[in-house]
């Protein structure tokens, strides 16, 4: 089973008491970002381009179950899903035709609105519950499933619950012959097959000890604006009237005082201003350990550096990033080429073994470590130069950041640029050989060994 990670209890970390009241913090309520940059920069650096087959045919129909699912959202979705909740599942069922359903549905849920049994011996889920929708009671903010989806190997079970609260199960058998459901996990162990969350509690604890320090920071602010100050040897009665008027403290204002009852004199003095410099390099070291703890590089953090870091130090700061988010990849790339094979599967009418006999699919995702397209074009063209066989081949396009659909099209203008070749080749020869045979006998071309 999976649980998403919760949020930290409000104060739990949030306040020590020895410096900003809690009055304050309560008017403050400072928010530090952090948390989200942490799954944000992992999710966007994943970008999903499409599915490429052996076979044309399903190359088409699975470039046709894509676009009527808008997968490459609904992809991007469930890698959000994933980090941040450890895990996302995501189902393949045949549409019902209402409400402009397509043939074959592929549809995505969160673990804080799924559940699913893993099977070791299989390698895959054996069960999946997933809430389809769900409705707020009435006079409260609490929200109850209306529809829950359940999956088995031979059947999906449909819980449908009716205003009394009352359920009802339809059981919709499928040929698919497995459960039907495949997860997108981050990180995922022996111990736990449905991954980890991006949001640890180390994030968590570095957040709240961020968001206190940010508190600590506006009251400092605060402070070094408007300078305490203090007005000695006075006496009682004038004393109360600055208390219960407030002592002027705006430039331009003129303070008076006069001396005591016993002829004191009174003194005026201003107490030193509040440096931000420890603050600023607390802040720094909590995003330090952040970035060191999550991967995401100190730049992207929000703090300003006094020396701007070289391309090849802000390289090598994602470096680390890079690798795990590569590691990522390739666990999408293997559940959604068998989310890819069971979506042919229910748009044959077969099942998931026959499909996987009868093609093969592979997963594309762009490069996560967003080379430059000059970078990028140098060594596909050290690499074409190298094999020239590979100038033929769709996996220099993919390098070089086309989408899906520009190789496709790419594609069918190469052949069609081909066969203008081949039918110019083909026109030529002809008239060489009209010209060399004016009676039109075919001439055969002579070689060693052949008679002249």
């Amino acid at each position: 089973m999976c649980c998403p990670v919760g949020s930290a209890a409000p104060g739990g970390r949030q306040d020590f008491g020895v410096s900003v009241t809690p009055v304050m913090a309560r008017k403050m309520r400072p928010h530090v970002d952090w948390a989200a940059k942490s799954v944000n920069w992992w999710a966007d650096r994943v970008s999903f381009e499409g599915f490429t087959c052996e076979n044309e045919q399903d190359e088409e129909a699975l470039r046709s179950i894509s676009r009527q699912n808008d997968l490459g959202n609904l992809t991007h979705k469930a890698v959000l899903a994933a980090l941040r909740h450890c895990c996302c599942l995501m189902a393949v069922a045949q549409g019902d035709g209402k409400g402009g359903e397509p043939r074959t549905v592929v549809s995505a849920y969160p673990m804080t609105a799924a559940s699913a049994v893993w099977d070791d011996a299989l390698k895959r889920i054996r069960a999946a519950l997933v809430v389809v929708e769900s409705r707020r009671l009435p006079g409260s903010k609490t929200r109850v499933p209306s529809l829950v989806y359940v999956f088995t190997d031979r059947n999906l079970i449909v819980l449908s619950a009716s205003d009394r609260q009352s359920w009802t199960a339809e059981y919709r058998p499928h040929s698919m012959g497995r459960v039907p459901v495949e997860p997108i996990a981050y990180h995922p162990t022996l111990g736990r097959p449905f991954g980890s969350s991006r949001i640890t509690g180390t994030v968590m604890g570095l957040v709240d000890d961020a968001q206190r320090e940010l508190m600590n920071m506006a009251a400092a602010a605060a402070f070094s604006a408007a300078p305490q100050k203090y007005l000695l040897g006075v006496d009682n009665k004038t004393a109360e009237g600055l208390a219960s008027k407030g002592a002027p403290a705006y430039i331009g204002s003129l303070f008076t005082a006069t001396s005591g009852s016993k002829g004191q004199v009174p003194s005026f003095g201003q107490l030193t201003q509040l440096s931000m410099t420890p603050h600023t390099e607390y802040m720094r070291n909590l995003a330090s350990l952040f970035s060191s703890a999550t991967g995401v590089p100190f730049s992207s953090m929000g703090v300003v550096s006094d020396n701007p870091s070289s391309a090849e130090a802000i390289y090598a700061a994602k470096e680390d990033a890079i690798v795990d988010i590569n590691s990522f990849v390739e666990g999408c790339k293997r559940s959604l080429a068998n989310v890819a094979t069971m979506a042919l599967a229910a748009e044959a009418g077969t099942d998931y073994a026959t499909a996987v006999g009868a093609t093969e699919v592979d997963v594309h995702f762009a490069n996560p470590a967003f080379p430059s397209v000059v970078s990028e074009s140098q060594a596909i063209m050290q690499q074409v130069q190298t094999f020239p066989w590979m100038a033929d081949s769709d996996v220099p396009l993919r390098e070089l950041g086309y989408s899906e659909e520009q190789v496709h099209q790419l594609r069918s203008d190469r052949r069609r640029a081909n066969a203008r070749a081949g039918a110019s080749a083909f026109l030529d020869r002809n008239q060489v050989n009209g010209a060399d045979n004016p009676d039109g006998a075919e001439q055969v071309p002579s070689g060693p060994g052949q008679a002249q």
